[in-house]
């Protein structure tokens, strides 16, 4: 390259950078549409019978024992009678899927973390059941 007049190094470089950018734009838009997809999936799954059913026994294997579902009293945790329609969770933040899923998983005050006990679709299929209640 030494031999390479300097304008040409630059448009090389220039060249380079611009094929760089190019990639990284390119890979996120593909991470926003696989993004996009997967949330569109889990939307889907939530008005899924199948999936509310096993949110149900999911539901009763693994929080009935400290959450009453046809009442708001409190058991060992609150209850979870109308917990979406209700808008907020005992900590006063709001109630949505992605806030539900995080408490699902990472757990809360009094509240063990299901993470390591759910798999992401068991997860997502409490989530569906808790929508009915």
């Amino acid at each position: 390259m030494e031999n390479v007049p300097v304008n040409l190094k630059r448009t090389a470089y220039f060249f380079a950078a611009a094929c760089l950018t190019v990639a990284s734009v390119w890979n996120m838009f593909a991470a926003a549409q696989k993004s996009s997809q997967s949330v569109q999936k889990f939307g889907a799954a939530l008005n899924n019978p199948t999936a509310v059913a096993s949110g149900k026994q999911i539901y009763g294997a693994r929080c009935e024992i400290c959450h009453f579902f046809a009442s708001k009293a409190k058991k060992v945790g609150p209850g979870l009678a109308n917990i979406y329609p209700g808008g907020k969770f005992a900590n006063g933040k709001k109630v949505d899927d992605a806030a539900m899923r995080v408490w699902i998983e990472a757990g809360g005050k009094d509240m063990p973390g299901f993470r390591e006990a759910l798999k992401p679709n068991e997860v997502r299929d409490l989530i569906a059941y808790l929508r009915t209640l």
